[in-house]
């Protein structure tokens, strides 16, 4: 099974670059010596969040979610707002970041941490190749936490898996087919960054791994799919 990068997107987003942490044998049963630290973590940065953006009066502009719109509004979605914007908005706004499993609550904290996307896929529910591509409008999608089945846009940069799309919108809506539970023990975790090498692409990376590790065990390996390595084995 390969992860791709189509070179159409690659061309179009010539500074996008998805860094990748296969994960194989990890234990995401819950714990309770190491829930106590998840948590800690996860207030830690939610004060982060708080304390920061509340004192931001235009958020729309601030620099990470302007180029994730514009990214959204180059292929025809114009009202999207990428999962790192969704996520410290709700913090904002006042709501919950709930617990999902340890292997969630640990991207969400990096995600939050280092102001990028991250999402993740679990592998024993993957059959094809995982690609991030324009969809034909043909694919199914169920959403997370729902069973109605959708199609996306033609023209919508999806992550796909045959004709099932995994995530919509790079992303804006993870599946519910493939989504991490406390059963996962392969699966694959991707951040994504629009600015060609990013340092927190790189951070977040390195810190993600090693968390994982720390709390869920395993063996995890990163790699980043970008116009210099458009494909990588899983």
């Amino acid at each position: 099974m390969k992860f791709i990068l189509n070179k159409k997107i690659s061309d179009a987003y010539p500074n996008l670059q998805i860094g990748i942490i296969k994960c194989h044998g990890i234990n995401n049963q819950e714990d309770d010596a190491s829930r106590p630290e998840i948590n800690r973590l996860l207030r830690e940065a939610i004060n982060g969040v708080e304390d920061k953006f509340s004192e931001i009066s235009d958020l729309a502009n601030y620099p990470l979610f302007r180029t994730w719109r514009d990214t959204y509004k180059s292929f025809g979605e114009k009202h999207l707002r990428c999962s790192v914007e969704a996520l410290i908005r709700r913090v904002l706004n006042g709501k919950p970041v709930s617990h999902i499993n340890p292997l969630v609550d640990i991207y969400n904290y990096i995600s939050m941490a280092y102001e990028i996307p991250v999402g993740g896929e679990d592998l024993a529910k993957i059959k094809d190749d995982i690609e991030l591509t324009y969809a034909t409008g043909d694919e199914t999608f169920i959403e997370l936490g729902s069973t109605e089945v959708e199609h996306p846009k033609p023209g919508e940069i999806v992550y796909r898996s045959g004709d099932t799309v995994l995530c919509r919108s790079f992303n804006y809506r993870e599946c519910d087919l493939t989504k991490l539970t406390n059963d996962t023990t392969d699966c694959v975790l991707v951040i994504e960054s629009m600015l060609e090498d990013d340092p927190n692409l790189t951070a977040a990376l390195n810190k993600l791994k090693g968390l994982v590790e720390k709390y869920l065990g395993g063996t995890l390996d990163i790699e980043i799919l970008s116009a210099k390595q458009l494909s990588i084995d899983l």
